[in-house]
């Protein structure tokens, strides 16, 4: 069995994609998704020239921008630049065609394949604001003007909502404990805790993957190895590598 938790948002899909790809799921809520203002996001979508180089970072800040009128029409001119094939879907969704998908996700692929494309350019790095900051800074050391846009925001959900997990993985009943941001990490171990649980003890009896460095790293420093993780940071390549791992 695989656990995971995700904003409430991403999970239908998440478990979907899960099931077909052979697993038995059990997943919960972790996080939960608060939006920028309507001002703030009005205020970005009206300031994008054309020539501008925007980057989504991910499907939710897709649905941020797009759930305003301004929307497509503010995306027109720029050059529209999607961090993986689920973002550019949810970019579609709303009327609007990616120019550029990069083939790796990481934050330092993405700098690397940007190197010409932002050099000299004004860039919107639309995030979370939890967001690793490699990124921007790995585009502004190649000359980039980048303006760094937080879409939305990331809390924990009621800790109460991770319990089926807690309790299968107490009794040993989860294979693998998979975690999709450092945020969701922490989370699930202070939820662990409050419920008398050691989550470090409770992981060792199985296997951790992380979706990528970020993640990894607030795994580690949370006192918890990491045994699978994905070279680009997408959650299909999540799943394909733990079907591998538990293929072995």
């Amino acid at each position: 069995m695989i656990a995971f938790t995700r904003p409430e948002r991403r999970l239908p899909e998440s478990i979907s994609l899960a099931e077909a790809a052979g697993f038995t799921v059990l997943a919960a809520p972790s996080l939960e998704i608060v939006p920028c203002s309507t001002g703030e996001m009005e205020g970005l979508l009206l300031s994008i020239k054309p020539g501008d180089v925007v980057v989504f970072t991910s499907a939710t800040a897709a649905e941020e921008c797009g759930g305003s009128p301004l929307f497509v029409g503010a995306m027109k001119n720029a050059r529209v630049i999607s961090i993986g094939k689920r973002t550019a879907d949810a970019l579609r969704r709303f009327g609007v065609s990616a120019d550029e998908i990069p083939a790796e996700y990481s934050s330092k692929g993405l700098v690397e394949y940007m190197q010409d494309i932002a050099k000299g350019k004004r860039v919107i790095l639309i995030r979370a604001e939890q967001s690793s900051r490699v990124l921007d800074r790995g585009l502004r050391e190649i000359g980039a003007d980048v303006i760094d846009f937080v879409a939305y925001s990331l809390k924990p959900a009621d800790p109460m909502l991770l319990n089926d997990i807690l309790d299968a993985g107490s009794s040993g009943r989860i294979d693998v404990f998979a975690f999709m941001s450092p945020l969701s990490a922490e989370s699930f171990v202070v939820a662990a805790r409050n419920k008398g649980i050691n989550a470090q003890e409770m992981l060792r009896r199985a296997r951790v993957a992380a979706i990528g460095r970020p993640t990894a790293d607030m795994l580690a420093s949370l006192g918890i190895k990491v045994d699978i993780m994905p070279e680009n940071a997408i959650f299909e390549d999540l799943l394909s590598e733990i079907k591998k791992s538990t293929e072995k």
